[in-house]
């Protein structure tokens, strides 16, 4: 194919005496030549209006060279009223005027279609440019040439861009020119379209059809009209028009053009650096349209097709404000829908991923029903199905809260929502707790609750295991920290179950975490200090190498060890540890980093903890070789994000051998208000007579010198008592299920080119069934048509309603169906689809988008 550059080059070859070859006013080929690589001896020179110093080299320094001079301006030998004024005159007669292929020649060239005739014959020049050739030749070869074709790559091309854009991403990149940081670019585009008027009128009628307007040349910005239709329309096209609204004049009611400009908008959200400079762009041309006027107009509950932060915002407002706390179901909605329709999920999405937490902590505190249950075993059966997600619930709503930014607008309306969880978290503990202590009271006593007693562990759960096996103590590895990790651990294929225990009282570290070891006999002992603490078979059991003696002497080879040694993960010095027949791993993340810690600590440590048991049990059977695993803790712990007053403290004023926040130990057995005592012995095995462990009823916190209310233990809540006993076994080869799927919306339509619909994940990940990976998209003749999007349905929450996936399918393609396929296929099995469902398409236009 001859390009511009041979043609140039063919001047000089067929005539060796041109010296200068003069190009006229083609601004299009001007940019091409100035990129063109030249050969040895030729000079492309653009001149800049200096005559006399053209004029001088042209007879001295470039007098060897072939010269190709361009000018922006009409050539003096086309129009001779310009000849006056031309002071190369006698330079350009002397050689010669470079001229462009007829026309007519070209379309038989190339074999163009007659109806493109008019077009080439009005744009010869800039179609025969090496650019306009290198962009067109595939369809000049496949025939399949077109007007449309030649003038969006006209476009494409005053854009700087070397391949051929669809309309949709023309006109997604004409808007975002507008912004400020664009405005060189928009300069040097609209240099070109003002230079070619076909191109430009194909262009106004496109933008007409779809938003009523058009570019406006007599302006900087030139596209603001058309960002304010574009913007108004996608915010309120689903929204029946009020006559308060001030700008429904712009609302596009033709079917086709919306259908039309959502594509664009859907092109504009499908990937995030394009979404970024969507907002940028609404905010700088669209600013006019301003986002409160629809609030005020239309309310905080309306439909809205697309939300931009500042309508967002007090979308998010007013569910905080007024519904969060007595209609948390509403919000959850509300919010999973404004998750797909809110481009943006940065600073606002730690908000809403906030709001859902709280939401479901609402929703779960308002299905438990009475609190006043018949005997102390249903309030542990009632926790290990209900009351743990409130705790749960509550420290994650406390880990993604420190996400949130106080610069965010929204930040003091968070920060109301925080408060008023903490308060109503702390009575509701409070509540449940007063009730489990009334009821173990008129029940007898810690006697009549029938649980693993931590006291018995080793015996029960350790001793009769002939194999080698590691127990893992995580200190205050609480229930609610242990329910997430099992759901960590199920997606690893060796199986682990929950249980649960009893912690002894106090349930305090140094009570607590020797009674796991295997021992005959355990003691209070009064030490020099004042303080209290523990023998184990008359020893105090304070140090590693003291623990690997007690297990030494109960299993020969036995050994304690702590985290810090076997997390550094030394692969040699971990098989050597791990080939003892049993190994205690004293794990103390959460205990350590959280007496005196601050709440986003807090909840930062149980995350840490999550991590670093998880990676630990799975090296344990996978690399160690070890097919037991046991995770159990000394105690649990209270945790509330609350400053706790002095009036609030309970004061204790009877003598005792021992205080702290949540106990003390005292030899005086009289009943003390609000305080429940137990007899030692009883609730410890500690060989103790006349020692009583005085708790607070609820959740309150003693006045005490060691301090530590927000993290505290040592008292006899379901959240200190209950302590998880995890049991991971190795499996050979996975034989788990996957989870199902199923579509949760009928009548499947596409709108304005997308598919929007949840999926839901049928059964939660767990240790009976596996996770699955899909893939999804929207078919035509076996034919996706949309992008093929991938899922992991790992989910392990229980609450069915949890496991919602929410899908966004955009077409990708020209699609002439009214009726497509969504098929769900499982990743694994392509062969054969888990879903197919019909979806009727409303749309019927499409568009080969690419940006």
């Amino acid at each position: 194919m001859s390009t511009v550059i041979d043609k140039i080059y063919n001047y000089f070859e067929r005539d060796p005496e041109l010296k200068v070859l003069f190009i006229f006013n083609d601004e299009f080929l001007a940019m091409e030549l100035e990129e063109a690589q030249w050969k040895d001896g030729y000079r492309y020179v653009d001149f800049k209006g200096d005559w006399f110093t053209t004029k001088y080299k042209l007879d001295t320094e470039w007098a060897n060279d072939k010269v190709v001079l361009y000018f922006h301006q009409d050539s003096p030998l086309q129009k001779k009223s310009l000849q006056e004024k031309f002071p190369l005159l006698d330079v350009l007669v002397a050689n010669m005027e470079y001229h462009h292929q007829d026309y007519a020649a070209y379309m038989q060239q190339y074999g163009l279609p007659a109806s493109m005739t008019t077009f080439v014959e009005k744009n010869i020049q800039q179609l025969q440019s090496d650019r306009m050739l290198k962009m067109l030749q595939t369809y000049y070869v496949d025939k399949s040439i077109s007007q449309d074709i030649a003038i969006r790559a006209f476009l494409s091309s005053y854009m700087g861009l070397t391949r051929v854009l669809d309309w949709d991403n023309i006109i997604l990149r004409i808007l975002f020119q507008g912004r400020i940081s664009e405005r060189s670019k928009q300069t040097s585009f609209y240099v070109k379209l003002k230079a070619a008027p076909m191109i430009k009128a194909a262009l106004d009628e496109r933008l007409e059809k779809i938003f009523g307007c058009s570019i406006d040349m007599s302006t900087e910005v030139k596209v603001e009209k058309l960002v304010q239709v574009l913007k108004y329309n996608a915010i309120a096209q689903n929204l029946a028009p009020v006559s308060a609204d001030n700008y429904k004049a712009i609302r596009i009611t033709d079917s086709l053009a919306l259908q039309q400009m959502n594509s664009i908008l859907e092109l504009a959200l499908s990937q995030p650096k394009i979404a970024e400079a969507l907002v940028e762009v609404f905010q700088e041309l669209g600013k006019d349209i301003h986002d409160d006027d629809f609030i005020k107009w239309y309310g905080t509950d309306a439909n809205y097709y697309y939300i931009p932060d500042q309508l967002c915002i007090p979308i998010l407002r007013t569910l905080m404000e007024q519904s969060i706390a007595e209609e948390p179901k509403k919000v959850f909605d509300r919010l999973e829908e404004l998750m797909i329709k809110h481009s943006d999920n940065g600073e606002l999405g730690m908000v809403m991923d906030y709001d859902i937490l709280v939401a479901r902590f609402y929703e779960c505190a308002l299905s438990l029903g009475s609190l006043t249950l018949n005997h102390p075993d249903d309030y542990l059966d009632k926790y290990r199905s209900e009351y743990f997600l409130i705790d749960q619930l509550y420290r994650l709503s406390i880990e993604n809260y420190y996400k949130i930014s106080p610069s965010i607008s929204l930040y003091e309306t968070v920060q109301k929502v925080k408060l008023a969880l903490d308060s109503h978290y702390a009575k509701l503990c409070n509540r449940i707790n007063l009730e489990w202590m009334r009821c173990v009271k008129e029940a007898g006593g810690m006697t009549a609750v029938h649980a693993l007693r931590q006291e018995d562990f080793y015996e029960s759960q350790i001793k009769p295991i002939q194999k080698k096996v590691v127990v893992i103590v995580s200190d205050a590895f609480r229930y609610e920290v242990a329910q997430e990790l099992i759901g960590v651990l199920a997606k690893r294929k060796h199986i682990a179950h929950l249980n649960l225990g009893i912690a002894m009282l106090p349930s305090e570290t140094k009570f607590c975490k020797p009674a796991l070891l295997p021992h005959r006999e355990l003691r209070l002992y009064g030490e020099e200090n004042g303080t209290q603490n523990m023998g184990v078979d008359n020893r105090i059991l304070d140090s590693t190498g003291k623990r690997t003696e007690q297990v030494d002497s109960y299993r020969s080879g036995a050994i304690c060890v702590d985290y810090e040694v076997v997390g550094k993960y030394d692969q040699e010095k971990n098989r050597e540890i791990f080939k003892h027949p049993l190994v205690y791993v004293m794990h103390n993340t959460i205990d350590d980093k959280s007496h005196g810690a601050t709440a986003k600590e807090v909840a930062e440590s149980c995350r840490d903890a999550i991590n670093e048991l998880e990676m630990l049990v799975h090296k344990i059977h996978e690399t160690y070789n070890v097919t037991e695993v046991y995770i159990t803790s000394d105690h649990g712990f209270l945790f509330n994000d609350q400053d706790f007053k002095e009036k609030d403290k309970h004061k204790v004023a009877e003598e005792v051998l021992e205080k702290s926040s949540r106990y003390y130990l005292t030899k005086v057995a009289d009943a003390v208000p609000g305080i429940v005592k137990f007899p030692l012995s009883e609730v410890s095995e500690m060989n103790a007579k006349d020692i009583y462990v005085a708790v607070p009823e609820g959740t309150n916190r003693m006045a005490a010198p060691s301090g530590g209310y927000l993290f505290t233990h040592g008292g006899a809540s379901l959240q200190e008592l209950i302590i998880p006993v995890i049991v991971s076994r190795q499996e050979r080869g996975n034989t788990k299920p996957p989870v199902g799927v199923m579509v949760l919306d009928r009548n499947l339509s596409i709108q304005a080119s997308r598919l929007r619909f949840k999926l839901l994940q049928t059964d939660a990940v767990s240790m009976d069934m596996t996770e699955r990976t899909i893939n999804v998209a929207l078919y035509y003749n076996d034919q996706a048509v949309t992008p093929v999007k991938e899922f992991v349905l790992d989910n392990t929450d229980a609450i069915l309603d949890n496991r919602k996936v929410l899908v966004d399918l955009t077409l990708n393609q020209n699609v002439n169906a009214k009726v497509l396929q969504l098929k769900v296929y499982d990743k694994d099995h392509p062969l054969n689809p888990l879903i197919k469902e019909n979806v009727m398409n409303n749309t019927l236009i499409g568009n080969d988008f690419d940006f």
